[in-house]
């Protein structure tokens, strides 16, 4: 569990410096992947939801920090998305690249519409469709193909931790 926790601190430590830093030389029409978001959900589906929160509070609180607006907005968002995409781990057959890409999607759209819908709730210039078609649903798109890339490497690092936590109980 240690050596969990350290791994996933060093992998969060490297998405938020590139998020924060080269995401913003990559992006297409103005929209950029949310590597937080794509970590969130590949964690939570193979770890289950306990880990998926608390990788969803910390990278929530990090993009809070970040952002220097709220704080705890979306801290909150990333502990409710790792909760949900979470449980339902044990229902699917996660090692299905096509499970990460549908979840990926999805969790994007909802993800983002909230964060419209709260950002811009008090001026009262809602426009769903523009925001959908010009930002939400390319981010998703681009969030798909990314989720690939982020799961396998997961996969492999969660096999590592496993079995280096095979062979230090092995004495």
């Amino acid at each position: 569990m240690k050596i969990r926790i350290l791994v996933y601190g060093i992998c969060i430590f490297f998405i938020i410096i590139i998020q924060s830093t080269i995401l913003d030389v990559v992006q297409i029409y103005g929209v950029k992947p949310n590597l937080m978001l794509v970590f969130i959900v590949s964690v939570a589906l193979i770890n289950g939801s306990v880990q998926g929160a608390a990788v969803g509070f910390i990278l929530g609180l990090m993009q809070d920090i970040i952002s220097g607006k709220i704080i705890g907005f979306y801290c909150l968002l990333g502990l409710y998305l790792g909760l949900i995409i979470g449980s339902v781990n044990k229902r699917l057959y996660r090692e299905n690249l096509l499970i990460i890409i549908f979840f990926t999607f999805i969790s994007t759209v909802v993800y983002e519409e909230l964060v419209y819908i709260l950002n811009t709730f008090l001026s009262g210039n809602l426009n769903f469709t523009v925001s959908f078609a010009n930002i939400i649903f390319p981010e998703a798109i681009y969030n798909m193909f990314v989720s690939i890339f982020i799961y396998m490497f997961v996969v492999k690092v969660n096999q590592k931790i496993e079995v280096a936590g095979n062979d230090s109980g092995s004495y």
